[in-house]
């Protein structure tokens, strides 16, 4: 009896292959899930400091034009394609602050994990002149 034939059939040399298809699939998307993370943490510092700047403009200036303009100029410069198109923003002067909102939606991307929705604001004192 020929014993090679069964010998081939019972060897396990493809086993460990797919375990490492399946190992390495899955460390990728973790590995894409926390760069995604990262990326939408770096969103969201760019529209508080564009909301923290153009705050600071409406309380000088008392201008809510010039408050939406200024968060425009800071969002061109840090978040650009896609993300900067995600993001909308409001100013208001009030009788003693100047309030800067803006809210951002962020896509996901790795399926089974909803997008990411932001709302952020932030205020500044106007001065009264003497």
């Amino acid at each position: 009896m020929d014993t090679s034939s069964i010998d081939g059939r019972l060897n396990d040399r493809g086993v460990s292959s797919l375990q490492f298809v399946l190992a390495s699939g899955l460390g990728l998307l973790l590995f894409l899930a926390l760069a995604n993370l990262i990326v939408v943490q770096y969103g969201r510092g760019a529209l508080r400091s564009a909301l923290d700047q153009g705050a600071r403009v409406g309380a000088i200036t008392s201008s809510p034009l010039e408050c939406e303009q200024r968060v425009q100029d800071v969002l061109s410069q840090l978040l650009g394609g896609h993300m900067g198109e995600a993001v909308s923003i409001s100013c208001e002067i009030g009788a003693g602050v100047a309030l800067a909102a803006g809210t951002a939606d962020f896509v996901s991307w790795t399926p089974f994990t909803p997008d990411f929705h932001i709302e952020l604001t932030a205020l500044a004192t106007r001065e009264q002149p003497p």
